[in-house]
């Protein structure tokens, strides 16, 4: 009796084992695919959702800031500083010698030199030492709600353009800045928000043809600017 063979059988079988293992990882790849663009499309939402709340999170919390901080708090304390000093001037009857305006962010303050100084110095009369301390105290009070204080000195055009008068003139406007500023500051009022300007004759507010003229020009101005915050 003969050995039956199973060897073709066997070879058979090991041919086609291979089929089976190739269409199995076909199937786990797809499989994975679908896994990945599934997960890929639903974070891109996610993504999508979250970006779109943040920014309006965001602009809405800006909006609100802005709206509080933007310039209502602070304008409110512009204007009750301005209308404290409009009553104080009037008080002591300086309406002739200061000027006060307000555009809402910001109060200029405008002394005339006759007031304030010793002619042709900038030596500080006893008088207006009072009134630039009064001024400084009433700023104090909103100091925080204050961006800058620039302070700016002006002379008057008589006329000598010659250097020496230039020179001088340009001198005397940045010292008379500096002498109001130090006024202000001697009360305890920090300079880290003050600034001064010297204009020499060259910022008129009226002719300088008239003694009238050029007695407005020679002044002093305060200018407060309310924070942006």
């Amino acid at each position: 009796m003969g050995r039956r063979s199973i060897e073709p059988e066997a070879e058979k079988d090991n041919s086609e084992r291979w089929l089976l293992t190739y269409s199995d990882m076909i199937t786990l790849l797809l499989a994975l695919f679908i896994i990945m663009y599934g997960m890929s499309s639903v974070d891109s939402q996610k993504v999508k959702e979250m970006s779109q709340g943040l920014e309006q999170a965001l602009n809405h919390g800006t909006s609100k800031t802005q709206t509080v901080k933007g310039g209502s708090v602070s304008a409110d304390n512009l204007e009750n500083v301005y209308k404290s000093l409009q009553a104080y001037i009037k008080e002591r009857n300086l309406e002739q010698t200061i000027d006060l305006t307000s555009t809402g962010t910001t109060i200029t303050i405008r002394m005339k030199d006759a007031m304030l100084f010793k002619p042709d110095t900038a030596e500080l009369l006893p008088g207006s030492k009072p009134v630039i301390e009064e001024i400084a105290r009433t700023l104090e009070t909103i100091y925080s709600d204050i961006n800058h204080i620039t302070i700016t000195g002006n002379t008057a055009d008589l006329g000598n353009r010659d250097a020496y008068n230039e020179a001088d003139s340009w001198q005397l406007s940045v010292n008379r800045a500096v002498t109001v500023l130090n006024q202000m500051t001697s009360i305890g009022l920090e300079a880290d928000k003050m600034s001064i300007e010297g204009n020499s004759h060259y910022n008129p507010i009226a002719s300088n043809d008239t003694e009238e003229g050029r007695a407005k020009n020679r002044r002093v101005e305060i200018t407060i600017t309310g924070s942006a915050n």
